[in-house]
């Protein structure tokens, strides 16, 4: 029998991609490798530009334009240029205001639960409409994840809200740029947005037996409950990574879901090793540590749709050495990482365990070997 999972293109002009399959530890796709890693560097370029300025000349704002980039560079990765640029004009703002809304909640743990609940549904139920709306919608819960997993006093919010947007607008400044010299040619220059296509399929899902209702709903509660595990814990420096591994991992199907589970957790602990020796190696000097970051940044946007494992390691390496410098011990900071990781797998599994899709359990009884004849009789 076959092992071979299906694959769906996410690299597709039109936008209209509905999901994106992991494939298995050791294979590649569905996306080709060159030119995914090729697209990943060019993405990469304005989180670079920002990390020399911010690292570099030792600006207060610590990465945070950075990260900002870092996160609207997900929004039209499937997209050429011009798109792409469109997709993160729109994108930018939500996630400057994520940020902004991270800070603000953080204050007390009721009111970051309500609102981790209730964007992490709204994330969710993206996948209702298209693939691409849907990591629009990681994106801005990322920054949501970020945000509340500093603890900042509320007078910050509002640099949150310019740091968040300022770091997307590089992005999209960026796109243009690209589309303007080079990528004008390109062909399916479609948005892959339609509004009333996007308004048809938000209504006719908002039924329980849609998959991806049962997804929002179900995303919002285990992002939620990974927050107030934390909380409760009293994980502060590093307990977002609870809901950050709940949002990597969690897909409306429970089969790609638990296949995420399994390459999340190698990607971690080989991304943990990595960032863990590097920091050890060059801890204090800005310049290579800029270098690895831009390095590790373009692998998270190349490796995304070529192989999710090495994906995980990429974006671990770059948010732990990203800890590192500004001041957290390596070994500390991978050890508390370990651990969220941990739980947020927990968490998510779970979540599939008490709420699964409909016809899920039926579909599992179906697999299992029947009982022989006399088994029955006793």
């Amino acid at each position: 029998m076959s092992t071979q999972r299906p694959r769906s293109p996410l690299f597709n002009a039109s936008g209209l991609a509905r999901r994106l399959q992991a494939s298995p530890l050791f294979a590649i796709g569905p996306a080709a490798p060159g030119p995914a890693l090729r697209r990943g560097a060019l993405i990469a370029v304005p989180i670079g530009v920002s990390l020399f300025v911010e690292l570099g000349f030792n600006s207060p704002t610590k990465g945070a334009v950075a990260t900002g980039a870092l996160l609207c560079g997900f929004p039209g990765l499937d997209a050429p240029a011009g798109p792409r640029a469109a997709w993160q004009a729109a994108s930018a703002p939500m996630i400057g205001f994520a940020a902004a809304l991270g800070v603000l909640s953080s204050q007390t743990a009721p009111t970051a639960v309500v609102a981790m609940a209730l964007l992490g549904a709204a994330a969710g139920y993206c996948f209702a409409v298209s693939l691409r709306l849907a990591i629009v919608g990681l994106s801005v819960a990322l920054a949501l994840v970020i945000a509340q997993g500093l603890f900042l006093a509320p007078g910050n919010a509002g640099s949150a809200l310019l740091y968040g947007t300022l770091g997307g607008l590089m992005q999209v400044a960026w796109s243009l740029l690209v589309w303007f010299f080079s990528d004008r040619a390109a062909e399916g220059q479609e948005s892959g947005w339609s509004t009333r296509a996007a308004v048809t399929a938000l209504r006719s899902n908002l039924t329980l037996s849609s998959s991806s209702a049962r997804h929002a709903i179900r995303f919002g509660a285990a992002l939620a409950a990974g927050v107030a595990l934390y909380r409760i814990l009293g994980m502060h420096q590093h307990g977002f990574w609870i809901p950050l591994t709940i949002l990597f991992v969690m897909r409306p199907e429970r089969d790609e879901t638990y296949h995420r589970l399994a390459l999340r957790a190698l990607g971690t602990l080989l991304g943990l090793i990595v960032a863990t020796a590097i920091a050890e190696l060059f801890g204090g000097e800005e310049v290579v540590i800029g270098v690895v970051l831009t390095v590790a940044a373009a692998l998270t946007f190349g490796l995304l749709t070529v192989q999710y494992a090495l994906f995980t390691a990429a974006i671990t390496t770059y948010v732990v050495v990203l800890s590192v410098t500004l001041g957290e011990g390596a070994f500390h900071a991978a050890g508390q990482r370990a651990s969220g990781t941990a739980l947020g797998i927990a968490l998510a599994a779970a979540a599939f365990l008490i709420w699964p899709n409909p016809g899920e359990g039926e579909r599992e009884r179906e697999k299992r070997p029947l009982a022989p004849p006399e088994a029955v009789a006793r």
